[in-house]
């Protein structure tokens, strides 16, 4: 792979590039996934990157938003990262595919129903293994665990009929420092072809297109000092995550005012995230037996996490939407773990972590025990042990994303976002909640104490913001009238156009997103494989 940078130059010294066969936008998982599975061909493939290798303010100003709607995350560098490699800065690694009732159209879900289902994507689920560090890539998240995990199911345990068990997979990148830190993107486009070329520093302002509309010419970007730069190419991806992705299509106003491919008014609508939060609570003492069996599990040296969910019978039968919980941990200060870990990364304050070290010694020699005997976890020091739900969402064409008259350092349009939840994500996670409580003294597990807005009946708080999860704003639909894309994720109308990332997701799931949107990656990869494979590519041109 060859770079070009143009954050630290000036106008006379930028060198234009003009054209290429394709062209992504954007370097986080959906856009690295997709330039190292294009690699192997004769295409010319630019990335554009909005930031640079390191973080920079000027750079992160970019993501501001005016919010008008739920309380959201007020640092968006927390959700949002403008930086080579793009969010997977800032995920918390966790990884699984959707329910198979998570595809299907559930008359009580309105806009619920993908164009492909869990059978579609399957394959393509198994080939996100190398992307993302995983051990397995389907197959592990329900009962099927103990037998890739060589253990035996627990018995008693809960009632699959009624929480259905789930199990999270966190990725790992084996080439960190610490040998258990997520995925980091950035170092794997590094390792992408000779045909994939990565140009930092380039901010894209909007799409171009035909006069009438129905194809991609190539687009318009900025450099960091406002300089404005096109390229011509055939086929754009945009993978900027789902607030980016709808803003650059709505601020693409050249040959339409409502912008690129939204003749039905849908570019943004449906926005979506995963509301999470505490339901209950346990006592610390006694707790053990809980934390094992709802802990971690170490599977050739990869970590798992065990959890629950909401019944495909338990959803049809009460109409609820899907909904997760496993046990969410506040680490003490003096956590001795965490402290190895920050020596390991080198992000130490010493002499500190080594005195929290030998203080909770007890701690470190059962994490020995449990990671290298009983392949667990290792056992943290914790000041609270609760139960924490994430549930998806109702799709809401009303729960938008659109433009402000702000502009950001560039000129673009600000998003307008007008995020909602209802009382439906409200009913499902208390109705988990109630369930646990029903369910954990038959499996023998000590029974959650249901947090005072449970007991209520009342609808969950406000701090529940969103976990970095933006969804549905450039929907996946076979309707035109109804969706952003194609089931192949082209821009309905716009040949050559296509998005990547969740904003494609017709419904949010449970689930974190990332390893649903590495699996899309690979299979939009095959499909532009498959149409091109004979395609000459085009020589990027590049003039001093």
């Amino acid at each position: 792979m060859s770079a070009i940078n143009l954050i630290n130059v000036s106008d006379e010294t930028v060198l234009p590039i003009e054209s290429c066969d394709i062209c992504i936008v954007g370097s986080g998982p959906a856009g690295t996934t997709l330039a190292r599975e294009l690699a192997d061909t004769k295409l010319s493939i630019i990335v554009l990157e909005s930031g640079g290798s390191k973080r920079d303010p000027l750079v992160d100003s970019l993501d501001e938003i005016e919010n008008v709607g739920r309380p959201r995350a007020s640092d968006q560098w927390s959700v949002r990262n403008r930086i080579v490699g793009g969010s997977s800065h800032t995920w918390g690694g966790r990884c699984g595919p959707f329910d198979e009732i998570d595809y299907q159209m559930r008359p009580w879900v309105p806009f619920s129903g993908w164009p492909i289902d869990d059978v579609d994507l399957g394959p393509y689920l198994a080939r996100t293994v190398s992307h993302l560090g995983l051990a397995v890539g389907s197959g592990y998240n329900d009962d099927r665990f103990w037998s890739i995990a060589g253990r035996k199911p627990p018995s008693p345990d809960l009632d699959p009929a009624v929480l259905a068990p789930f199990f999270w997979q966190f990725s790992r990148d084996a080439n960190e420092t610490y040998p258990y830190e997520y995925m980091r993107f950035g170092r794997r486009l590094k390792t992408a072809g000779a045909n994939v070329t990565l140009v930092t520093g380039a901010t894209v302002q909007g799409i171009l297109t035909a006069d009438a509309g129905n194809a991609v010419l190539g687009l318009r970007f900025s450099t960091i000092d406002g300089c404005i730069r096109a390229l011509t190419t055939s086929r754009v991806v945009l993978c900027c995550g789902g607030i980016e992705n709808a803003r650059i299509l709505l601020n693409s106003t050249d040959r339409d005012p409502r912008g690129v491919g939204n003749d039905h008014d849908q570019v943004g609508r449906y926005l979506m995230d995963h509301l999470r939060g505490s339901v209950a609570t346990f006592p610390l003492s006694g707790s053990d037996n809980l934390q094992k069996r709802f802990g971690r599990y170490n599977v050739s040296g990869h970590f798992f996490r065990a959890g629950f969910r909401l019944s495909p019978e338990v959803q049809r039968r009460e109409e609820l939407v899907n909904c997760a919980g496993w046990l969410g941990e506040v680490l003490a200060p003096d956590d001795p773990w965490a402290a190895m870990r920050r020596i390991a990364g080198r992000t130490s304050k010493l002499p500190q972590d080594i005195l929290n070290i030998v203080a909770n010694s007890n701690f470190v020699l059962r994490g020995v025990r449990d990671y290298w005997g009983e392949r667990n976890g290792v056992p943290r020091k914790m000041t609270e042990l609760n139960l924490q739900a994430m549930c998806e969402q109702v799709p809401d064409p009303d729960s938008r994303v659109t433009l402000s008259d702000r502009r950001d350092r560039l000129g673009m349009r600000l998003p307008r976002i007008d995020w909602r939840s209802s009382s439906e994500e409200s009913r499902a996670m208390r109705r988990l909640a109630e369930l646990a409580v029903q369910e954990f003294p038959k499996a023998g597990l000590p029974q959650p104490i249901l947090e005072d807005w449970v007991k209520d009946g009342a609808e969950m708080p406000s701090t529940f913001v969103d976990v970095a999860h933006p969804t549905g704003t450039t929907r996946m639909s076979c309707d035109v009238r109804l969706g952003v894309v194609d089931r192949n994720c082209q821009v309905h109308g716009v040949q050559g156009l296509y998005v990547m990332g969740s904003s494609v997701f017709p419904t949010a799931g449970h689930c974190n997103p990332t390893q649903m949107i590495v699996a899309l990656a690979v299979r939009l990869a095959d499909h532009i494989k498959a149409a091109n494979l004979q395609r000459q590519p085009a020589r990027v041109a590049i003039h001093a």
